[in-house]
């Protein structure tokens, strides 16, 4: 039986550890900003998320992730600019992600492309008073028995960068990106410590049916050793909307079903809130998953030297 999910960090028995350190939200498509820098801007105006996501309930050491991004349109560059802060934990392992971004946009006859990099760094770091061996005393003592194995908390620090393409048109939205291409290293007490790469692919085909709007999404990650998925659609009516969502492909890769909801509360503030219905073994451990979403938006141009706002609005050009 899983008990604790801490107990994956003996693989640091090897002198070399990869780690994905990528995870997957279920409401990627409230927040592409999250996964596709060169998406800055493309909500008109100053808008920034907070998120929350409790992964796996009910198992000690589960994953959770709590982040903050802020983006913005430059009409005078052209382009947009955004910044993001996160940490994720899972067990004895949590990284802290700072990260700063630049897009370049231009216009066509069909709609809009993007460009964009970002650039920062990422913290790794391994709790080792959550790790458990079991020849480990941890009554009346502590200690893993173990001489390569540590007691107190050990980090490590590398530069993280990432490159991606965004574009928007009449019929639908296109987002690749990729992350860690070079694979990023920091040691932690004597141990290399390196990320796997992580391509995302996003596609959305909006369309309307009476006066619903009707969005269908096609979500992707992958690093060329496993490859994960999201087929998800979301409708909305007026201030609300609600939608469903299926994480995997096929018999190894199927990992639950998604629900997801939300409500514009004002001219600023958006509410959404998704949970997973687990639909592999690991289903019999767990309660699902839990995220929300609070999104800003300042819903006012800002800057000086505004170009007019239907740069990020191809449907009205």
């Amino acid at each position: 039986m899983i008990r604790h999910l801490s107990i994956l960090i003996l693989c640091f028995y090897a002198s070399f550890l990869a780690a994905q350190s990528e995870g997957l939200n279920s409401l990627h498509m409230i927040d592409i900003y999250n996964h596709n820098v060169a998406y800055a801007g493309f909500d008109n105006s100053l808008s920034a998320n907070f998120n929350y996501r409790s992964q796996w309930a009910g198992i000690d050491g589960q994953p959770d992730q709590l982040y903050f991004n802020v983006h913005l349109p430059v009409y005078l560059i052209n382009g947009g600019v955004g910044m993001s802060l996160s940490t994720d934990r899972s067990g004895a392992l949590s990284f802290t992600n700072f990260q700063i971004s630049y897009n370049r946009v231009r216009s066509f006859d069909y709609g809009i492309i993007s460009m964009g990099v970002s650039a920062g760094f990422r913290q790794s770091s391994v709790d080792g008073r959550a790790i458990r061996t079991p020849e480990g005393i941890y009554i009346g003592g502590f200690s893993h028995e173990d001489p390569i194995l540590f007691i107190d908390s050990q980090s490590g620090i590398q530069p993280i960068w990432s490159a991606a393409l965004f574009t928007r048109t009449d019929y639908f939205d296109l987002g690749i990106s990729a992350k860690n291409v070079f694979r990023p290293q920091s040691s932690i007490a004597g141990i290399d410590f390196k990320h796997s790469q992580v391509f995302d692919l996003y596609g959305a085909i909006p369309f309307f049916v009476s006066d619903l709007e009707i969005q269908a999404s096609l979500y992707i990650k992958s690093n060329f050793k496993k490859t994960q998925s999201n087929v998800s659609l979301v409708v909305k009516s007026g201030n609300i909307f609600g939608g469903l969502s299926l994480r995997g492909f096929n018999e190894n890769s199927i990992d639950s079903a998604v629900v997801l909801g939300g409500i514009r509360l004002n001219q600023h503030y958006t509410l959404s809130y998704s949970y997973d219905i687990g639909l592999s073994a690991l289903s019999d451990y767990t309660q699902g998953s839990h995220e929300i979403n609070i999104n800003y938006n300042l819903n006012k141009l800002i800057g000086i030297g505004l170009a007019p706002e239907v740069i990020y609005n191809p449907r009205d050009l």
